[in-house]
């Protein structure tokens, strides 16, 4: 019956400074893999969330058929939105949360609010209106 020679239950004990190599390319491995997340982990979590602070135009279709249109000044800090909006006669203040790409906020204004949820898809936002199902496209400007 005959054995590998390389089954290393069989083979005689390694040298100290083999075993040191090995521990060390062990160690090497493991901070390369540390490094490779730790270079990557930013594009991911930016990929999760989208940056919407700046100037938007949003328009929204009416049950009537009219077409309005709000600017919209937004902030963002982390998941949080704050901000600003006027279209026609109204304006007010905007506050809101981002989520991967799910969007909520509320535009408050003096007598009413109108509540909005949708998706981000690079420069755009898809809405619609909590109410009446009204549905509206943003253009970040």
């Amino acid at each position: 019956m005959s054995f590998p020679t390389r089954c290393p239950l069989l083979s005689a004990p390694s040298s100290p400074a083999a075993s040191h190599r090995r521990r060390r390319r062990t160690v090497v491995g493991a901070l390369a893999v540390v490094l490779g997340c730790a270079i990557s982990a930013p594009a991911v979590l930016a990929q999760s969330a989208p940056v919407l602070s700046g100037k938007w135009q949003l328009s929204c279709s009416g049950r009537k058929g009219e077409v309005r249109q709000i600017s919209l000044d937004i902030e963002q800090q982390g998941s949080a939105l704050t901000g600003s909006y006027a279209g026609g006669r109204r304006s007010g203040q905007l506050t809101g949360s981002v989520q991967g790409n799910q969007v909520s906020f509320e535009l408050a204004g003096k007598r009413r609010s109108a509540s909005f949820t949708g998706t981000v898809t690079g420069n755009t936002l898809q809405l619609h209106t909590a109410k009446g199902g009204v549905s509206c496209t943003a253009t970040h400007q």
